[in-house]
């Protein structure tokens, strides 16, 4: 009363308080959906706030104690449940398949990077890929990651508690943005392991500088070629790993004005990754031929207009890895 006493009052004020509380009644509203139902009414000079729960009307203060009654009923009676399925997922199937998945994924952008450290070009630029645990991810999500990799049988009571503790707070995160799925549901969108990770470009430029985050500062000290190097790479070795989930479907890559402000030396560097990572070619351009030794062959169509009509022809040259050569397009 003293306070209120001190401050001045207009009759702006009291728009402004019922507008914040219009604005906070709207987010809870939004919140509850799936536990009640909130009225704001004027009854005279005051704003009244009720709830309805399971077709019974009640005040927000009873209906706050039965939420914090039933969260609390939840923690209790379900933690064992919860404890018994973490344990389940943590020695069986599920935890296998994660941590394979992990190591799979390791293991494919290693040889990714085997690959693209072989193209090193005239301005000793080199190119890789850094599949890391965010830093955006919660405290501890680098640790789990551990630990899951790990064989359970040799996991004590704390590391088993550790992960426990982690997954279980992830779940109450998840939990918090008002999804209705249940704790099981939850862990296995907790235990997404994609979304713990990020890819991040590194740059070896040659200077004695070692392997740097491709940052747009960085990006932007490249030349024209550099720069087409460091963002055709890495897109080259993200196409080749998708196609290798199907080994016999057909990996077609299409580039438009091939490799615009690259040199000749780099781009035969670049045609030669494309051969090894086992990409399907169409290209392009109003001057590339792709002659280069590192490209063991490929069909070259060039467009032909007339002089005066409309018609376009089409000749078609095969290189072979050695030498251009005309083709007959009237034989099979």
């Amino acid at each position: 009363a003293g306070h209120l006493d001190a401050v001045p009052y207009e009759p702006r004020h009291l728009r402004e308080a019922e507008a914040r509380l219009r604005d906070a009644v709207h987010q809870a509203r939004e919140v509850l959906a799936h536990r009640a139902t909130l009225e704001l009414a004027c009854d005279d000079d005051v704003q009244v706030l009720t709830a309805s729960t399971g077709g019974a009307r009640t005040g927000v203060a009873a209906l706050a104690d039965a939420l914090r009654a039933e969260l609390d009923a939840r923690r209790s009676g379900s933690g064992q449940a919860e404890r018994d399925l973490f344990d389940r997922m943590l020695s069986g199937a599920s935890r296998r398949h994660l941590a394979d998945r992990i190591r799979q994924a390791t293991a494919l952008v290693e040889d990714m990077n085997r690959r693209l450290e072989r193209v090193r070009t005239a301005s000793r630029l080199a190119v890789r890929l850094a599949w890391q645990v965010d830093p955006a991810q919660p405290a501890g999500t680098r640790n789990a990651r551990d630990l899951l990799l790990r064989d359970p049988a040799g996991l004590d009571e704390t590391a088993r508690e550790t992960l426990y503790a982690f997954f279980r707070d992830r779940v109450e995160e998840a939990r918090a943005d008002g999804s209705p799925a249940s704790w099981e549901d939850q862990l296995a969108t907790v235990l997404d392991y994609t979304s713990w990770h990020r890819f991040t470009v590194r740059l070896d430029r040659g200077d004695g500088e070692g392997w740097q985050d491709l940052t747009r500062k960085l990006h932007g000290a490249l030349s024209g070629g550099e720069k087409a190097i460091a963002l055709h790479l890495p897109l080259f070795a993200a196409v080749a790993a998708h196609y290798q989930t199907d080994p016999g479907c057909p990996r077609f890559i299409l580039l438009d004005e091939v490799f615009v402000g690259v040199d000749r030396t780099n781009r035969g560097q670049v045609f030669e990754l494309l051969v090894d990572l086992g990409l399907d070619l169409v290209l392009t351009s109003d001057h590339e031929w792709c002659e280069y030794r590192e490209l063991d062959g490929i069909a070259i169509h060039q467009l032909i207009t007339g002089d005066g009509d409309d018609a376009v022809t089409t000749a078609r040259f095969v290189w072979n890895g050695h030498r251009t050569a005309p083709t007959d397009l009237s034989r099979p």
